[in-house]
């Protein structure tokens, strides 16, 4: 049945009332969302049950494990949270050192060379950039053995500069080709009255072009944070009879000797536990940043 509502029309047609159907759109709105929420609940669950099954194992027995998976602890055994530190707390600080020096570095660089893409006019500039734009095509595990090989080659084997650089070099095409958009989005006039002003490039980037792609910039670093905090392959590969992060110190954990009974897989979730708190709590306390990046990066290349 269709629906009516009154409209006034002008007053030179003496206040007449007239009659115009009005659309639906509430409850057609309202069906078109049913498929999108039941992909949301789909989503949901394939992301917080492995976590709900992380959180609740990291404080069972082996045993109890078995019979219930998903249950919940009767007695939550604390003392595997006590294991797990003692296991992996010695990786924590060779990680942060590695993380924190190449998640600065490529903000920099990425930053500086979004700027000269978008700001500056040098020769062949545009088949840089599509050569750096091209370099997010090839999949990182193509380049592995390559890439270790060079690492060899350097002496780097057991250093953390040998996966500081490679993280450096990684992390640098998309951050360029995302920084540029932003970069270029920004108004002409900005810059043009910051010329008249006398102000140069440097004073241009550090106070116009930094600032404004300041969200952005913490997006990316937010994500390449996620990206290498849990990176195992490299390190496995690099640091061997080094300084170990926390993804290989994690996973090469074995029974202590005075409790050979004790489970392993327990611990394991357990030490995952305490390695995903910094993690959370990071993008918890930068999530309006990263959702405002996320909004500024929605521009054309």
């Amino acid at each position: 049945m269709t629906t009516y509502a009154t409209l006034p029309t002008t007053p030179a047609e003496d206040e007449a009332v007239v009659l115009r159907p009005v659309p639906r759109r509430r409850s057609l709105l309202r069906g078109r969302s049913l498929p999108a929420n039941a992909v949301l609940v789909v989503v949901a669950l394939l992301t917080y049950v492995p976590v709900w099954f992380m959180l609740t194992n990291s404080v069972r027995t082996g045993p109890e494990m078995q019979v219930s998976p998903f249950g919940l602890p009767s007695s939550p055994r604390w003392q595997n949270l006590a294991f797990a530190w003692e296991a992996s707390k010695d990786a924590y600080l060779s990680t942060f050192v590695i993380v924190t020096v190449s998640v600065l570095g490529i903000a920099l660089t990425t930053l500086a060379s979004g700027y000269a893409f978008a700001r500056l006019r040098f020769r062949e500039k545009e088949l840089w950039f599509f050569t750096i734009f091209g370099l997010l095509l090839i999949p990182g595990f193509i380049t592995l053995i390559p890439l270790y090989v060079q690492i060899v080659d350097l002496g780097l084997i057991g250093t953390s500069w040998g996966l500081i650089l490679p993280y450096l070099a990684g992390g640098q095409a998309l951050g360029v080709v995302v920084l540029r958009s932003a970069i270029e989005a920004i108004p002409e006039e900005l810059f043009e009255a910051a010329k008249l002003d006398g102000a140069g490039h440097l004073w241009i980037f550090l106070y116009i072009a930094a600032p404004l792609a300041r969200p952005l910039v913490i997006a990316l670093a937010l994500l390449n944070v996620v990206s290498l905090y849990g990176d195992y392959v490299l390190p496995s590969l690099v640091l061997q009879g080094g300084d170990s992060t926390v993804s290989v110190a994690i996973t090469s954990f074995t029974p202590p000797a005075f409790s050979p009974n004790l489970d392993s897989f327990n611990i394991q979730l357990a030490a995952f536990t305490i390695a995903s708190l910094p993690i959370a709590v990071l993008v918890l306390v930068l999530m309006r940043y990263f959702v405002s990046g996320l909004s500024q990066s929605a521009v054309k290349l």
